[in-house]
């Protein structure tokens, strides 16, 4: 959703560049927002969460962790990040991975139970996953 509201933002800027007869400033102005809005809509599709065999690799806008299952202590869900419940990777040393929510979200609108339940019906296919200790 993130990445339809950024190239929503860019739409109006190329459209009154190209339909319109803005002033120097205000051209300028909208090609810089535009440019900015479409830069930061590549970035955010590069986002990505990927669960095999191996271990757990998820990539955030600036930064990728990987977590081998060697090293994973718990998967559950939690509240609160970034205003949404999702999915945290707890490590064996105490520290933890949130997968950005904006990756486990349901593409259409529903109710936050039915949102919950997704998110542990995840939490459940990511487990299964995980090879035998």
């Amino acid at each position: 959703m993130q990445i339809a509201l950024l190239i929503l933002l860019a739409c109006p800027c190329a459209a009154l560049n190209l339909y319109g007869h803005p002033s120097g400033a205000l051209r300028l102005l909208t090609l810089v927002a535009g440019a900015a809005a479409l830069g930061a809509a590549v970035v955010a599709a590069r986002m990505y969460l990927v669960v095999d065999g191996e271990g757990i690799a998820v990539r955030f806008l600036h930064r990728e962790q990987w977590l081998p299952w060697s090293s994973v202590a718990h998967i559950g869900v939690v509240p609160g990040v970034r205003g949404a419940e999702t999915v945290r990777v707890s490590r064996a040393d105490r520290t933890y991975v949130d997968v950005p929510p904006s990756l486990l979200q349901p593409s259409r609108p529903v109710g936050k139970p039915v949102a919950r339940a997704l998110l542990r019906d995840a939490v459940r296919r990511m487990e299964a996953l995980r090879p035998p200790a």
